[in-house]
């Protein structure tokens, strides 16, 4: 995509904004946001919205105006409780359980949209982990003890390797109580 401003080169910067039902967006070569110190304004919050940043000219396109081929939402409905993606799209919120299961691809399209990962990235309790999950974290936390032993770091090594013998006990507790499932079966 090339600069809104200078028109010349490829956009490293991207600027959106929506005000009302309207929608901005502004690209930004390198050279242009070193000129026009665009980063700084934003960093120091200087400006409200776009058009306080380029108050002289007009680079700031209206996404609506724009002639972009948006493909338009097949309007899956859910079986179960009649809800549709398209509700889904404007409000966010899921209907029943099904609908999770039903609108799934969608779905995951939506949150890789937003969040660009649809995968949980941050903080689990180790009962919802899978063993799998669990000896991928146990393996990552020995790498990482591993390193600070060799940069002799050994407080925090002290504290990873009570964070793997916990995940070591919690992968036997979860271990045990599958097997104990299988018996009872």
């Amino acid at each position: 995509m090339s600069c809104n401003i200078c028109g010349k080169n490829l956009a490293v910067l991207h600027i959106k904004e929506s005000i009302g039902n309207k929608k901005y967006e502004m690209h930004i070569c390198e050279e242009c946001e070193k000129k026009m110190n665009i980063m700084e304004k934003c960093i120091e919050l200087e400006f409200n919205n776009l058009h306080t940043i380029f108050p002289e000219s007009k680079p700031v396109v209206d996404i609506k105006k724009k002639n972009v081929k948006r493909p338009k939402l097949k309007d899956k409905i859910c079986p179960s409780c009649c809800y549709s993606l398209r509700e889904f799209k404007k409000t966010g919120i899921m209907s029943c359980p099904q609908c999770y299961e039903n609108f799934s691809k969608s779905i995951a399209k939506y949150v890789r949209k937003i969040h660009t990962y649809n995968k949980h990235l941050g903080r689990v309790a180790n009962k919802n982990l899978t063993n799998r999950d669990i000896e991928e974290k146990i393996k990552q936390y020995e790498a990482t003890m591993d390193m600070l032993i060799k940069i002799e770091n050994y407080e925090e090594a002290s504290i990873i390797k009570n964070k793997i013998e916990n995940l070591k006990q919690t992968l036997n507790i979860k271990e045990t109580l599958s097997e104990n499932k299988d018996v009872r079966r």
